[in-house]
C-alpha cells in the first residue's frame, strides 16, 4: 500500500476534530478537575483539622489513586475521549501512564513485568523533571 492510498483510508476512517472545541473541554474539564481539588482541600482542613500543605498533599494522593483506580477498572480511557487533555494533564494523567504500563506486562510477574516496566512511560518524565529542578534550582540559587 502506497502512503497516498494509507493517508487517503485514515481520512476516511479517522473523524476530524474540532481544535477549538475540544480546546474548551480541556479548559473547563480541567477547572472542574481543580475546583474538585480545591473543594478537596477544604474538606480535608475542615474534617481533620490539617494545614493547607498537608491537604493538598492529600489531594495529590487522592487524584493518583483515583486515577490509578479508574485506568485498572478500564473507565479511565472514556472519560479522557469524554474531557480531552484536561484530566491528563495533571497528575491525574501520570498516575495513569504507571497504571496502564503496569496492566499491559502483567503477565510476565511482578518483578520482570511491572517492576520492570512501570517507568516506561514516565521514567523520562521522572528523569527530566529532576535533572531540570537541579538546573534551576542552581540558577535560582546564582541568582538570589
Amino acid at each position: 500500500m502506497k502512503n497516498e492510498d494509507y493517508d487517503k483510508l485514515v481520512k476516511d476512517v479517522i473523524k476530524e476534530e474540532s481544535h477549538i472545541k475540544n480546546f474548551f473541554i480541556a479548559f473547563f474539564s480541567g477547572g472542574f478537575l481543580g475546583l474538585f481539588g480545591e473543594v478537596l482541600s477544604e474538606w480535608f482542613i475542615k474534617m481533620f483539622s490539617v494545614s493547607v500543605n498537608d491537604s493538598y498533599l492529600y489531594v495529590s494522593i487522592v487524584m493518583v489513586v483515583v486515577a490509578s483506580v479508574l485506568t485498572g477498572l478500564g473507565f479511565f480511557d472514556k472519560i479522557l475521549s469524554l474531557f480531552k487533555c484536561g484530566f491528563i494533564v495533571p497528575s491525574t494523567g501520570f498516575a495513569n501512564s504507571l497504571t496502564s504500563a503496569a496492566l499491559d506486562v502483567r503477565e510476565e510477574g511482578f518483578i520482570k513485568g511491572i517492576g520492570a516496566n512501570i517507568f516506561k512511560l514516565a521514567g523520562s518524565i521522572i528523569l527530566y523533571g529532576i535533572v531540570f529542578g537541579i538546573i534551576f534550582g542552581f540558577i535560582r540559587g546564582i541568582i538570589l
